[in-house]
């Protein structure tokens, strides 16, 4: 329905409630006049008439015509001679005058009150509206989500459509983020060369105001304190905004600008509490790897000169030995090597993950393979299951997690301690499973295994208590878990699985440009 129709059913309807009330308040008139009661009481049936006419109505043009229509009604009905529009005694004048006065005075106030009644309702709402959008500010969380309140708000609350601008790191401006299907119809974003002028200048610019006031569009900036923060850019097309929606529109944005500052404000800290962290994990690592190289790399190149000078003097047994002995501490440093790699790409979030199907029984062998080229190693009994499993995975970084927790079990148990590696599928995931009957872990340890540079008390083999936190950092990018606890054999079992399918990341609600 169109707006002229819809104006045009509302006047019908109050054309309507009038005809049909002057009606009734004739009618207890006559009843009045039938059985004697004085005409200055029936004058008051027909005020009472048009005050219900205002308040039904809600349009003071209807109390006009209802008081001149009930002044003749009571001339033509109710004075002498009657059913003319005759006036015998010049006091019923005087009588009619007054009637009309005070009907329209009547009339003119019960309008205002209503009028200031819907003002003041209107306003308790918008403020309970304003009151409910600082308080949900107060419970969101990352900055997307409270731009996109914002734009809602805003919309909610004056219908009108928005847009906002962030300012990026470098100093432009982001990509606009508005609600999805509102510019989908014709209406595009407006420039966002206004929306840098209003940004440097500090002032609103476009419709309603003295700046590029042709435009369609009415640009506010937010900013805290001197420091801007971005623009907000509401549609006016052909109806500019009043006064109340301007005034809600700037209490959401003073709102906004708040939010923004927070998040903006916990993202600092957050990236200065990284970079506490990455600088704590430097200097850990630097200490740990200065201390544990110089072991292997001591032994290598003593190994090496007493090979060099004495390679004549030496039976092939010894010098076998030498080299295996050589050999074995390249293996352990490649190993420590590679774990360093890998952690400091998870600190700096840049383990990327190469995944694809992969045969379960490859792995493991590739990791036993892997774990017999170590220094004082031992065999390993692995169980694998009668059916070909498939998981979705990157193949290097699980070996290396295996790696991981059968060397550590090989450098924490004892020589006669029986080490065993068991793959089974479960469900909709693989279970992989490292036992061994060597003494188990200390209670206390156990909660904190798989922190970073965790060691036993003690404990005077070489290793900085990396391996387990890489293997739980790996584990998780795959989508799965890991864990650890003292079996009924005597000894420690670590268990970790991964889903069997790669599952897909749910979509986002809140996006910019035009898919927001």
């Amino acid at each position: 329905m169109g707006p002229d129709r819809a104006r045009a059913k509302g006047r019908l309807l109050h054309l309507g409630q009038t005809v049909l009330i002057l009606l009734v308040c004739t009618a207890v008139a006559a009843l009045f006049d039938r059985v004697g009661i004085r005409q200055e009481n029936i004058t008051m049936v027909y005020l009472t008439g048009v005050l219900v006419i205002v308040v039904e109505t809600g349009v003071f043009f209807w109390g006009i015509v209802a008081s001149l229509v009930c002044v003749f009604v009571f001339n033509f009905l109710f004075t002498q001679p009657r059913l003319t529009f005759r006036i015998a005694d010049p006091s019923y004048i005087v009588t009619l005058i007054l009637f009309l006065l005070v009907s329209l005075i009547a009339a003119s106030l019960t309008s205002q009150l209503q009028r200031h009644a819907q003002l003041a309702r209107k306003k308790e709402d918008q403020t309970q509206r304003l009151y409910e959008i600082s308080r949900s500010f107060l419970n969101l969380s990352g900055l997307k989500e409270v731009v996109c309140h914002g734009v809602a708000s805003i919309y909610e609350g004056v219908q009108r459509r928005c847009v906002v601008y962030l300012i990026e790191e470098g100093g432009g401006l982001s990509q606009p983020y508005y609600l999805p299907g509102h510019y989908l119809d014709g209406v595009e974003v407006g420039d966002d060369t206004l929306a840098k002028w209003c940004l440097k200048e500090g002032e609103p610019c476009g419709c309603g105001t003295e700046n590029f006031a042709i435009s369609q569009w009415r640009y506010a900036p937010f900013k805290s304190g001197s420091r801007p923060l971005g623009v907000v850019e509401v549609y006016c097309g052909n109806a500019p905004l009043g006064e109340e929606e301007t005034l809600f529109i700037d209490t959401v944005i003073s709102q906004l600008a708040l939010a923004v500052e927070r998040e903006q404000l916990y993202a600092l800290q957050q990236r200065n509490q990284v970079e506490i962290e990455k600088e704590k994990l430097r200097n850990n690592l630097l200490r740990a790897v200065s201390h544990d190289l110089r072991t292997p790399l001591t032994g290598i190149g003593g190994s090496a000169e007493f090979l060099r000078h004495s390679y004549d003097q030496l039976d092939r047994e010894t010098a076998m030995k030498l080299l295996g002995d050589i050999s074995g501490d390249v293996a352990w440093l490649e190993s420590m090597v590679e774990n360093l790699l890998n952690m400091t790409r998870i600190q700096d979030g840049k383990l990327a993950l190469q995944v694809k199907n992969e045969v379960v029984d490859d792995v493991v062998a590739e990791a036993t393979a892997r774990l017999a080229r170590l220094p004082h190693t031992r065999p390993v009994a692995v169980s694998l299951p009668d059916e070909l499993l498939l998981a979705p995975m990157d193949g290097k970084l699980m070996v290396q997690v295996l790696v991981n927790l059968l060397g550590n079990a090989v450098a924490h148990t004892p020589d006669s301690a029986a080490i065993r590696l068991a793959v089974h599928g479960e469900g909709e995931r693989v279970v992989f499973e490292v036992s061994d009957n060597g003494g188990g872990v200390a209670p206390e340890l156990l909660p904190h295994l798989f922190d970073s540079f965790v060691t036993s008390p003690g404990d005077s083999r070489r290793g900085i208590g990396l391996g387990l936190s890489i293997c739980q950092s790996i584990v998780q990018a795959h989508g799965g878990g890991i864990e650890a606890e003292n079996n009924d054999i005597g000894g420690a079992t670590f268990r970790f699985w991964l889903p069997l399918e790669k599952s897909e990341e749910e979509g986002k609600k809140c996006l910019q440009s035009a898919v927001f």
